[in-house]
């Protein structure tokens, strides 16, 4: 069994059991009298169990057959103890290194730990639960009865015709197979619909045929001899689904930028020309464009499966503090391209790290604060327009901003004049590599990282990262992200000679520029648009444009990144586009307003200008 599309299957399959295993354990902890988490549990354990015996992966099934047996010892009426509970979370973890290192004979799990797992489940090894006499193979299929089995993969299950030839291959483990209905080559066709019968020689009882062939997962019946009637699933809403390599996406969508470049290009150069190649030149874009949508569909993923690493983090977090720290997660259905996600984990883990160190107060101070003992972090998000917010938030102490003043003006981080530290400076402080407001260093925080990675890799993703806190009250930190990052719509914008590219997705509206609506924020200037002050950002001046006479009437960009805008005065608004943002190796000292680069409709390059450090 070592074809890699069963690997990768067992490997996938495995992580979802896991999972599983993880959210259950943590609702049973929170009510141990629930049976529910417990059986759960129960039949996650047993499917990786059946997998990894059909497998071959021996390490994996011993390990779970005895989380099995405890779990079963429980369900037999043993109680939970927060010291059993833990112990079946460390079992876990450990089936964890076993699934990732089965392929390669890593990943064994401690003697300490087995033992441990056979004392509670008042055994002393796996044999007990073997049986006494060998069967299948071992028994002689001449003799054997022979059986007529009709199986039905689930309708919805991902890649039928493999679960079909695992529930087959776990079958063969206990007779002969014979007059396979349709053959085996034809279960990796599109058209399989997971149904198909043979003939089983084997003395084995029927009901531990059926919980063989059902111990490879996603099995809708089993049914024997004249039983042998299929009943298929109702189709699932969501369509048929398969599961695709992300390489493949990506070059995928690589090739679709290219195409909307070439789009662009001959969009520009048929514009005035009446012929019938303008005409193909429409339809062209608009099939370029609907391509463009469906690509960027296919890579969209629910936050969702980020999200689900967080509980138990949270939990050991709690654990490991002496805190009671309740998680909660919201608005898991919002969807993400697949490549933005991947890189949400290491800030996301962070900043729920140092929520929980730094926020989160002792069950008693919170209690002499008239806060309940069990404090709260919250990880949700939200639609945003074009673009998703990513809230990290907890109930805490908040942050004491006179403190981090003082200490940053005795580390030469902040100026001695000011007095008060607004948002935005105090996420400047926060993110200084180094800068920590913990009194040490423990092994949750206190390296003055977390904050910093957070906000770089934000902007490596053309987001942003904000914080508001209230002393007492708590802090929330929100990352904000474009939906996608291979192709989005920018306005494009003209500073003396040079072209740029603002995405849209920050862009709140336009406006001109009124001398007489001119006014100053803080010794800066700015301009009153809709009785909202707004600090002004001439791009002339800010790319040292060559001086040449400034054009009668100056456009305005009004930025907007959460709650933050800034005015940003061009000399030319250029329309609207569909830009591809290109690999780019940022050369040292290039300036932070400046987040990529892209190739307009006329093949010259033009930079992109980064919003979050605009405002």
């Amino acid at each position: 069994m070592a074809d890699p599309k069963y690997v990768a299957l067992f490997l996938s399959e495995s992580r979802e059991h896991l999972g599983t295993c993880n959210r259950l354990l943590l609702e049973w902890e929170r009510d141990p009298r629930s049976a529910e988490p417990v059986n759960g549990c129960f039949r996650a354990v047993h499917n990786i169990k059946g997998m990894a015996a059909t497998m071959g992966y021996g390490v994996v099934a011993d390990l779970a057959h005895r989380m099995e047996n405890v779990l079963a010892a429980v369900r037999a009426g043993r109680p939970a103890t927060p010291d059993l509970i833990q112990l079946l979370f460390r079992s876990v973890d450990a089936l964890e290194k076993a699934i990732g290192g089965a392929a390669s004979g890593k990943g064994h799990p401690s003697a300490d730990l087995l033992k441990a797992l056979d004392e509670v489940a008042g055994d002393r090894g796996p044999a007990a639960a073997r049986p006494a006499t060998p069967v299948g193979k071992s028994a002689s299929p001449l003799a054997a009865p022979s059986r007529l089995v009709g199986v039905a993969i689930r309708s919805g299950a991902a890649m039928r015709g493999a679960r079909a030839q695992l529930a087959l291959r776990r079958a063969a483990e206990l007779g002969t197979i014979a007059a396979l209905r349709p053959a085996a080559a034809l279960f990796e066709r599109e058209d399989f619909d997971g149904r198909f019968t043979f003939q089983l020689n084997t003395d084995t009882p029927v009901d531990r045929i059926e919980a063989a062939i059902r111990s490879a997962g996603e099995v809708a019946t089993v049914a024997f001899d004249a039983d042998v009637v299929f009943e298929v699933e109702a189709p699932v809403v969501a369509g048929r689904q398969i599961r695709v390599d992300l390489k493949r996406l990506d070059a995928m969508m690589k090739q679709v930028g290219e195409l909307v470049v070439a789009r662009n290009r001959l969009t520009d150069l048929v514009r005035n020309d009446g012929s019938e190649l303008s005409g193909l030149a429409g339809v062209l874009s608009r099939l370029v464009s609907d391509l463009q949508t469906e690509v960027v569909a296919v890579r969209m993923t629910p936050v969702g499966e980020i999200f689900e690493r967080f509980p138990r983090l949270v939990r050991d977090l709690a654990r490991d503090l002496g805190k009671q720290i309740r998680f909660e997660a919201e608005g898991g259905d919002i969807e993400l391209d697949r490549a933005i996600l991947d890189e949400l984990g290491d800030p996301l883990m962070h900043l729920i790290r140092n929520a929980a160190d730094h926020g989160i107060e002792p069950a008693d101070q919170r209690k002499r604060a008239g806060k309940p003992a069990e404090g709260r972090i919250t990880l949700s998000a939200v639609r945003d327009r074009r673009s998703v917010a990513i809230r990290v938030s907890d109930n805490g102490r908040g942050i004491d901003r006179a403190a981090i003043l003082a200490k940053a003006k005795r580390e030469g981080l902040a100026d001695p004049s000011v007095e008060l530290l607004t948002d935005d400076l105090l996420l400047r402080v926060l993110a200084r590599p180094g800068f920590s407001t913990a009194a040490q260093v423990s092994g949750v925080s206190g390296r003055g990282v977390g904050v910093e990675v957070a906000l770089s890799r934000a902007r490596a993703l053309g987001g942003s990262l904000e914080v508001q806190s209230e002393q007492g009250k708590g802090t929330t930190f929100t990352l904000r992200v474009p939906l996608t990052l291979a192709i989005v719509r920018a306005l494009l914008a003209q500073a003396g000679d040079e072209r740029y590219a603002v995405p849209l997705v920050y862009v709140a509206e336009t406006v001109e520029f009124d001398t007489r609506a001119v006014t100053a924020l803080r010794s800066r200037e700015a301009l009153m648009v809709r009785d909202r002050v707004i600090p002004t950002v001439h791009l002339r001046d800010l790319v040292a444009a060559p001086s040449r006479q400034e054009p009668p009437r100056r456009p305005t960009i009004i930025l907007e990144v959460g709650e933050r805008r800034a005015a940003l005065v061009v000399d030319a608004l250029l329309g609207q586009q569909d830009i591809v943002i290109e690999p780019f190796d940022a050369p040292r000292g290039m300036p932070p307003y400046l987040g990529g680069a892209t190739i307009l409709a006329d093949g010259a390059p033009a930079l992109i200008l980064d919003a979050a450090a605009l405002v």
